[in-house]
């Protein structure tokens, strides 16, 4: 089985965490910052992810879509994040809207595919294994 290992590398400065993605500079930041914060980054890569599924798929499949958009939105209670030991610190719910054109018959077979292939949608919704590596140094 040929695995596909996928690096992102970053660094903290003050209050932006700036990442390294493909070569590009990221600048990642807290609520109510200048910048995207990292949910809102998780959301876009999760919206990302399932329109191009369904490319991939369509063009897999030979099935002519002639558009896709949407949006993703996801809900979450700060006060998990602020510590709250009785809420979880993460997303609670995430929906998608997307809306697909297409005359081809074939396009709700895309899109079952698609709701199944969706890397990210499976992530978010299988209990993956998660390591954390500390090196502190002084």
């Amino acid at each position: 089985m040929n695995m596909i290992t996928f690096t992102v590398e970053g660094r903290l400065e003050g209050d932006v965490a700036k990442t390294c993605v493909a070569g590009k500079e990221v600048d990642i930041g807290l609520m109510g910052s200048d910048y995207p914060t990292p949910e809102e980054m998780l959301l876009s890569s999760a919206l990302s992810c399932m329109m191009l599924t369904i490319y991939y798929v369509a063009r897999e499949m030979n099935v002519k879509v002639d558009e896709v958009e949407g949006y993703i939105e996801g809900t979450m209670d700060p006060k998990g994040f602020q510590g709250d030991p009785n809420v979880p610190p993460g997303l609670l719910e995430i929906n998608y809207f997307i809306n697909v054109k297409s005359k081809d018959e074939r396009i709700n077979e895309v899109l079952e595919q698609s709701m199944r292939r969706c890397p990210l949608k499976d992530t978010l919704i299988r209990q993956i294994k998660v390591n954390v590596n500390w090196k502190v140094e002084k």
